[in-house]
């Protein structure tokens, strides 16, 4: 009787909502500021996939048209690529006032645009960077990640070494200030779970003969003892020769051997193989091998989209324009990760929460928060600050 009744409300509600709601949606790029070798190593070889999001946010439309038919939603994208020579504020006018706002941008342009949009009241949604300051510092009242950050990355990492009891950790970092950042981070989670640190050294590119132990894996990772590598290489480019190369016969984690990332082609529960497949042949003139699946970037514009119309239930669809805010402010808001457990925004950072996939080239080998971690509220807050430890407060 209680399901009959729902139904029933529901669809007094659909059916008393004649005029259609606009939904705003707008993606911005910008393919000038690229670098020619976005995605490659220093020496151009490709050591991972970078792509635009616009696929995986045509993918997450094109499977929420059965909710848009059912809320009465009519979908409308904008795709603007900026031209970074040009005054940004100026290109970003076209946005609705009540658009749901995807950048794909480099970072700095990222922040200066964020900043413009945020300012306007438009919903900014960061896909492409795990960057803390960005969620710590930055920390703007309409800005929301859908991306993880690099700290839950690395907490994600930091409770597997504990779980298997690889506590000792030698870790080798490469020579840019982007890789330093990250290895503060990377202490700050193995400190936080109890992991010891035995040593920090520096690789680096230079083939001289006198830097042959900052060159030589070998050689590099001599002299200290460790029961795994953590590697933290932002390029992916001297990390890849680290595995099978170091003194001790240890396991490597980090950027490359065992890497924690938000989705994989080889996840094989909760339904994540179709949302792969439907990935892959989504447009029949650009079919993917099954190799290729939506790297994190596209992952987590798919799952925005998604957090927004699996959230439809609890909109105000009274006028003609949807207001994602409404949506993103409901505690009840959610998406279906395929990944065991759904989605919801973190209050006080505006973080989506989510599990950690830690993987290998071919398989997923755990998902984390890892068992035993405990949360006294949501499990998945083991993974990045909690409300008491983040320096950024919007509540």
């Amino acid at each position: 009787m209680r399901r009959l009744s729902i139904l029933s409300c529901l669809s007094i509600l659909i059916s008393s909502h004649v005029i259609a709601t606009t939904f705003h949606i707008t993606v911005v790029t910008a393919m000038d500021a690229e670098q020619i070798n976005r995605g490659k190593s220093f020496a151009g070889i490709q050591t991972k996939i970078e792509r635009p999001v616009h696929r995986a946010i045509d993918l997450a439309l094109s499977e929420s048209s059965t909710s848009f038919r059912a809320f009465n939603i009519d979908p409308e994208l904008q795709r603007i690529d900026l031209n970074t020579e040009k005054p940004i504020a100026q290109q970003l006018r076209s946005i609705h006032p009540n658009a749901f706002v995807i950048l794909d941008l480099p970072k700095t342009v990222f922040i200066e645009a964020a900043k413009l949009l945020s300012e306007a009241g438009r919903v900014v949604i960061n896909t492409r960077h795990p960057d803390t300051d960005l969620r710590d510092s930055l920390c703007l009242p309409m800005l929301y990640h859908t991306i993880p950050s690099q700290r839950m990355y690395f907490d994600a990492l930091g409770q597997f070494l504990i779980y298997r009891n690889w506590r000792k950790v030698l870790i080798v970092h490469g020579p840019t200030d982007e890789d330093r950042d990250r290895v503060r981070v990377l202490e700050q989670s193995l400190k936080k779970f109890g992991a010891d640190i035995s040593d920090i050294r520096e690789f680096t590119l230079s083939h001289h003969p006198d830097d042959r132990d900052k060159n030589k894996p070998e050689f590099l990772t001599g002299g200290a003892s460790y029961d795994v590598v953590a590697v933290v290489d932002s390029v992916r480019d001297f990390g890849r020769y680290i595995p099978y190369s170091t003194r001790r016969a240890r396991p490597v984690v980090g950027d490359v051997g065992l890497v924690p990332v938000t989705w994989h082609r080889t996840l094989e529960r909760y339904g994540a193989p179709q949302l792969n497949e439907r990935y892959q042949i989504f447009d029949g003139e650009d079919l993917f091998p099954a190799s290729e699946s939506m790297s994190d970037s596209e992952f987590s514009a798919w799952s925005a989209i998604k957090l927004i119309t699996n959230s439809l239930p609890i909109a105000d669809l009274t006028s003609d324009v949807l207001d994602p805010r409404q949506i993103l402010k409901d505690p009840d808001a959610q998406v279906d990760l395929y990944k065991g457990t759904r989605g919801s925004i973190r209050r006080w950072n505006h973080q989506l929460r989510q599990p950690i996939l830690l993987t290998t080239g071919d398989a997923v080998i755990a998902v984390a928060p890892m068992p035993k971690f405990l949360h006294p509220k949501h499990y998945t807050d083991t993974l990045g600050f909690d409300e008491k430890e983040s320096p950024c407060r919007l509540n």
